[in-house]
């Protein structure tokens, strides 16, 4: 699920987002963002539709986009925008399937703001320039903003809590694990598979792991998220591959290009 803001917080399925949610009545708004903003390294206002005088979207330098319930942030050239900021219509609330460190329907009756990619640079967010700098200017602004209660992904529909959000996000963006346990929905289906729901956003495929491999949960987990952080970034194998866990136990990537799913199995009886 991918989300574009309208106006009244209304949303269609069109950009990715990264949604923060907050208790009612505790939304931001511009003269908080602003002030968290100046704390930031690297990270500017570059268009506040408020200010007549200011410079104009990115997406449409001729003229400025309507409603002021929001702003356009740039880091390292990049531009971003910051939507339903108090006392607009916050956006809509996000349909969450998976939550992570979070209380079950934390996000229900809740008030959300979303950071979205600039609508130029939005056919690049799976590439990691764009995909690293949306994330960490997320994780700055989960970290910053006081009352955050979720920080939820749309791709994914997924829900975090933001002290763990903040924490792998930073992790990865330092060379740790790509953060699955977050940007993924993870579940085990009815033949004990383990899938995988957000993958395919960014790199074009879903992930399933053998119910042979899943008698073991926590292995599997982990064998899913290794392949994961191999193939964020990276282009789909479009073979078999062979590798070896860290168990020395010999596995197959084994991807399926035209159902979009990436199985992984016993490589050898």
């Amino acid at each position: 699920m991918t989300v574009e803001v309208r106006s009244g917080g209304e949303v269609s399925a069109m950009r990715p987002a990264l949604i923060l949610t907050f208790a009612p009545g505790s939304r931001p708004g511009r003269a908080s963002v602003t002030a968290v903003i100046e704390g930031l390294v690297r990270v500017a206002i570059s268009h506040d539709p408020a200010a007549a005088d200011g410079p104009l979207h990115a997406a449409d330098p001729l003229r400025p986009v309507a409603g002021t319930d929001w702003l356009e942030l740039v880091v390292d050239g990049l531009t971003f925008d910051l939507v339903g900021l108090a006392p607009g219509a916050p956006v809509a609330a996000p349909d969450v399937a998976y939550r992570y460190n979070c209380e079950v329907d934390s996000e229900i009756g809740s008030e959300a703001i979303a950071l979205l990619p600039g609508p130029h640079i939005v056919d690049g967010t799976r590439t990691l320039p764009i995909l690293r700098t949306l994330l960490g200017l997320a994780a700055e602004l989960a970290q910053a903003l006081p009352g955050v209660e979720t920080v939820c992904w749309s791709p994914a529909r997924s829900a975090i809590a933001p002290q763990f959000f903040t924490r792998t996000i930073r992790a990865w963006l330092e060379g740790g694990p790509f953060p699955a346990l977050g940007l993924l929905g993870l579940w085990f289906d009815p033949s004990g598979a383990l899938r995988s729901e957000g993958l395919a956003f960014l790199v074009g495929a879903e992930l399933r792991v053998d119910p042979a491999l899943t008698i073991d949960r926590a292995k599997a987990m982990r064998i899913a998220m290794r392949v994961v952080h191999e193939l964020v970034g990276a282009r789909l194998p479009d073979a078999p591959q062979e590798f070896v866990t860290e168990e020395g136990e010999y596995l197959l990537l084994d991807p399926d290009l035209a159902e979009r799913v990436v199985e992984i199995r016993c490589a050898r009886a």
